[in-house]
């Protein structure tokens, strides 16, 4: 079956600093409402691309610094759980983290400041994506491809191309579907949730889900 090339891509950050600082969480909470959504996604997903994997304890920034600045640790728990695997899109994404931020300080009746602490420096992200040089015909060229593409280039098919454009699922996992027409194969790549793994552990379950499906055949 003759199907359309699909070409493995790579990305790399280039960051702005934007005008804008929080020093308390209701002043984090107007600025999410405010500020571009390249910016929450910056927020929300550099972690997994970053080394910051290795020594943070929370998933996120906003998380982090609520924890490491503001002292509240019932708000940073609240937002370290946020599950970007089901939330559909960045506008989504604006408003369930505005939903934890104001329904927390709703309940407890006040606004924790980073008295003490460093303001939140709100950051995004402009993405240069490139060819790797790497090219897929067939199914086995994908193994091969998941086993040795970079860092980059998985969390640019596994995060960047999936939630960054507002999809479940990004355009290698509809090549899979609708160009080598593997419905089981797309399936269990569709199923990872890269937010539950770093990219390091991303390739291990990918192959191992790859393998599964080669093994039932």
């Amino acid at each position: 079956m003759n199907c359309k090339p699909y070409e493995i891509k790579t990305c790399t950050e280039i960051r702005e600093i934007l005008n804008r600082r929080a020093s308390g969480e209701q002043e984090l909470l107007d600025a999410i409402l405010e500020v571009d959504v390249a910016s929450l996604y910056y927020h929300t997903h550099s972690y997994y691309l970053q080394e910051k994997y290795y020594h943070d304890h929370y998933p996120n920034d906003f998380a982090t610094w609520v924890a490491n600045q503001v002292r509240d640790r019932v708000l940073s728990e609240r937002l370290s759980v946020l599950d970007l695997f089901t939330i559909k899109n960045l506008e989504s994404l604006r408003w369930e983290l505005c939903y934890i931020i104001e329904s927390h300080i709703d309940a407890i009746g006040y606004s924790p400041r980073a008295l003490l602490g460093d303001p939140f420096e709100f950051v995004r992200s402009h993405d240069v994506v490139l060819p790797s040089g790497m090219v897929l015909h067939h199914a086995a060229d994908l193994r091969r491809a998941v086993q040795t593409m970079s860092v980059d280039s998985l969390y640019y098919h596994f995060f960047k191309d999936a939630f960054g454009r507002g999809h479940h699922v990004g355009s290698l996992v509809q090549w899979v579907l609708e160009e080598l027409r593997d419905e089981r194969l797309g399936k269990v790549l569709a199923d990872v949730n890269p937010y539950k793994l770093h990219t390091d552990r991303l390739r291990s379950e990918l192959l191992r889900n790859m393998d599964s499906v080669k093994e039932k055949s």
